[in-house]
């Protein structure tokens, strides 16, 4: 197996972009720690301060209402923890980067402003250039990596980023059954030592995640070379496209319990005519029609139908939206799983991006779809 210090030079210009302030240390810590040893240039960067973190605060402040005011507290808390984490890694305050997007909403974000997230993670690679980004695996759990994983290869894909450079994806919440594999970074007892000592600097988390966060140096770091491949055949998955052409969309869902008594939501990626644009609808689990709307409550701009065919429920999306749009990536999300496991339950299919750059839309509500089916 291929140990990923061959492939870190001096020469190299290393990016790591974490979802929150731990992810750094857990994930990437010997990979920092390789980077300082060679003198190559190193950029971090955090997509959230890890300020909507309620049980970790609960439990180390000892306060169970949480106010807003808390929260920011709590957010520069992490903040200062992960740079006192950086620095055990040697990695200078100057270069590290928060981009402050709400904590637990990034799916969110990407069907409500998929522009503005691609667009400033675009302008940092572009302005950095790394010849190695680090960034979550779409297979993690918890959807905040998942969705920064989305960000980072729409990111890619925009025009004004002209970086190349090589992708490694790595994977903290790993699912049921997740065999880790890919390049690996061993670790020698010095680096060992000082990546703990990092980890523990991120005290907020050590409460209820202690045994969690120490795991990570029981093992290899280990990452997959761009993102796994073959994942919109993965035969475990409820979703599977059946067809995506001209103007209409099919999928079959594998029909369940879950399904049946929870409100399912497909989110929706798509490029075409150089733009990218982002569908959410709820899904009905009886047969029948609905009208696809634009979230401010404009015109029928297409029709959603649902049929349920033996163990599966059929949901077709005909637009005239969809003609110069090629489907690149779907979730199914249940909504008691988003607020009681928090964690996904199925991760995002990838049907592939394209290669050649493009140009997000304006980050404007009509450039956004949602259905209201079911409501």
């Amino acid at each position: 197996m291929t140990d990923i210090r061959e492939r870190l030079a001096s020469n190299d210009r290393i990016m790591v972009v974490a979802p929150h302030p731990d992810d750094e240390s857990i994930a990437t810590g010997g990979v920092l720690l390789h980077a300082a040893s060679v003198h190559a240039p190193v950029r971090v960067l955090y997509m959230t301060d890890g300020e909507d973190n309620p049980w970790a605060q609960r439990a180390t402040e000892g306060n169970w209402r949480i106010t807003s005011d808390d929260r920011r507290r709590w957010g520069a808390r992490r903040r200062r923890e992960a740079l006192d984490a950086l620095a055990r890694l040697g990695v200078p305050p100057e270069a590290v980067g928060f981009l402050q997007f709400a904590d637990q909403r990034l799916t969110s974000l990407l069907v409500e402003g998929v522009d503005e997230a691609a667009r400033r993670l675009a302008e940092e690679i572009a302005a950095w250039k790394p010849t190695a980004l680090f960034v979550p695996s779409l297979e993690d759990r918890h959807p905040d990596h998942s969705a920064t994983s989305v960000i980072a290869q729409l990111a890619l894909t925009r025009r004004e980023c002209d970086a190349q450079p090589q992708v490694f994806t790595y994977t903290v919440h790993a699912p049921r059954g997740y065999e880790r594999k890919g390049r690996l970074l061993a670790l020698s007892g010095p680096e060992r030592e000082a990546k703990k000592q990092a980890i523990l600097c991120h005290a907020s988390q050590l409460k209820l995640r202690r045994r969690f966060l120490l795991r990570f140096l029981e093992e290899p770091e280990r990452f997959e070379l761009g993102q796994p491949a073959a994942m919109a055949a993965d035969a475990t998955h409820p979703l599977r496209l059946l067809g995506a052409n001209c103007e209409e969309w099919s999928f079959a869902i594998r029909d369940s319990f879950r399904l049946a008594v929870d409100r399912a939501t497909l989110f929706l990626i798509s490029q075409g005519d150089g733009e990218v644009n982002s569908m959410s609808l709820r899904i009905p689990y009886r047969d029948g029609r609905a009208g696809l709307f634009h979230p401010n409550g404009g015109d029928v701009m297409g029709e959603v139908t649902t049929h349920k065919n033996g163990s599966h429920l059929e949901v077709t999306i005909a637009s005239p939206r969809l003609r110069h749009a090629d489907l690149r990536l779907a979730k199914v999300e249940l909504w008691w799983d988003r607020r009681l496991w928090f964690f996904d339950r199925w991760p995002w299919l990838s049907f592939g991006l394209p290669t050649r750059r493009m140009t997000l839309p304006r980050s404007e509500s009509e450039d956004h779809v949602r259905s209201y089916a079911g409501r």
